[in-house]
């Protein structure tokens, strides 16, 4: 990963060797050119950090290269996200539970056939648990009940 910043004045990032040629199409680069020469065109190499850990009420962005100590360096931006934003994510993950939770008590419903081999007042007590899942209130954090013995 590399930017263009002659003078240290971003010009383009992300910036690849590809561009460097195509920017410079009289010139004949080595296959791998070295930090050296690419200084000598503007083209210096963008250290790669950890995205910011966030949680879903905040979005990050990939900013501009900071330069530091004479090294550029990715950065990043962490904003917070709208209530609109939130609320959908939050829906979403609710879908998702529903859509987990709606599967879970498919793969169990011949445990309530009449000749099911099976502690039929357990799982009906397992069934009804997973159709409760929703009062709980974090959708991120579903506490799953536990599947009875077959």
């Amino acid at each position: 990963m590399h930017i263009l910043a002659p003078n240290a004045a971003i010009e383009k990032y992300p910036y690849s060797i590809g561009d460097l040629r195509k920017d410079n199409p009289q010139t004949s680069f080595p296959a791998n050119p070295t930090d050296a020469l690419l200084a000598e065109y503007g083209v210096f190499p963008v250290t790669r950090t950890d995205i910011p850990a966030v949680d879903y009420t905040q979005a990050v962005t990939e900013a501009d290269p900071q330069l530091v100590n004479g090294g550029w360096v990715q950065a990043w931006t962490v904003t917070d996200r709208t209530a609109e934003e939130i609320a959908q994510i939050e829906a979403d993950q609710w879908a998702n539970v529903r859509s987990e939770r709606n599967a879970k008590l498919a793969a169990c419903d011949w445990t309530q056939l009449p000749d099911a081999p099976v502690d039929a007042a357990a799982w009906a007590a397992y069934r009804q648990e997973l159709r409760d899942i929703t009062e709980q209130t974090d959708p991120f954090n579903i506490v799953w009940p536990t599947v009875p013995e077959v």
